[in-house]
């Protein structure tokens, strides 16, 4: 079986996996693991010797782990998107999906700062392929920061991540428009770019959920594993792609009741 997890965002103070112990369960019979992004904190400067732990938790209990970059990890690995089932799944973090990437963020001006001089550095560039835009996703990730360290949990350090969530009111606006826009804007660029794909998953706004489109494809976002959302499992066993809710019990986290199941239909039918 191979399976799909996405923003564990593990070293950030707000994400329920304090310890990496309470994912086994998830892993139980699981013979391929993708990790689509957000996996850790890199961009504050987690130590190499710790990303190498949370790498090594995974390989000594899968047969076969997959981590694939995102916004807040962008130097985990050098696969940045993936195809699955002779190309009918499409998996990629999602921020490439969005032209500002985090158009959430509070750094979103720093953001389009790095995205316009990264583009203007390479006038040849084509930003609406999903390459250019996986590339400067991951460069832009590099360049701009966060405001405060995810990994502290002090009291300053909530008040700040409370403020920035809430004021002024326009970022909560742009957060559910975010949440609006995400399938739509897959579903187009899975269109254009990886037209094989019948589903795309996704994670990078932390809203579960799955669209089933009249026209292909089908996008599924997992959510994350931070409250109170939480988040979805994708599981793609032989011609389907299953859906299940992450459910937390005794502290640990596990399959729970199933969300939504999505036929493949054979190549080129």
């Amino acid at each position: 079986m191979l399976r799909i997890l996405s923003d564990l965002h593990f070293y950030d103070a707000r994400s329920q996996v304090r310890d990496l112990g309470q994912l086994e369960p998830l892993l139980a019979g699981v013979r391929t693991l993708v990790i689509n992004g957000d996996s850790c904190e890199m961009r504050p400067g987690v130590p190499v010797p710790d990303v190498a732990r949370l790498q090594r938790f995974f390989r000594e209990r899968v047969p076969e782990v997959i981590f694939l970059t995102g916004n807040h990890d962008p130097d985990i690995s050098d696969t940045h998107e993936l195809l699955l089932a002779s190309g009918r799944v499409w998996v990629t973090h999602g921020d490439v999906c969005f032209d500002d990437l985090t158009p959430w963020s509070r750094m979103l001006p720093e953001l389009r700062r790095a995205v316009h001089d990264l583009l203007a550095a390479d006038p040849a560039a084509d930003y609406r392929t999903v390459d250019t835009r996986l590339r400067i996703a991951r460069e832009a990730a590099r360049i701009v920061g966060t405001e405060i360290d995810p990994a502290d949990a002090g009291f300053h350090a909530t008040l700040v991540r409370l403020w920035d969530t809430f004021f002024p009111p326009t970022q909560i606006l742009a957060m559910l428009r975010a949440w609006r826009d995400l399938p739509a804007l897959a579903a187009t660029l899975a269109r254009a770019q990886r037209p094989t794909a019948q589903v795309v998953v996704t994670g990078h706004v932390h809203f579960p959920g799955v669209w089933v489109r009249p026209q292909r494809p089908t996008v599924i976002n997992t959510g994350s594993f931070f409250s109170p959302l939480g988040g979805h499992l994708v599981d793609v066993e032989g011609e389907r792609v299953v859906v299940r809710r992450i459910r937390r019990r005794s502290g640990q986290f596990e399959a729970g009741r199933l969300v939504g199941e999505i036929p493949l239909i054979a190549a080129g039918a």
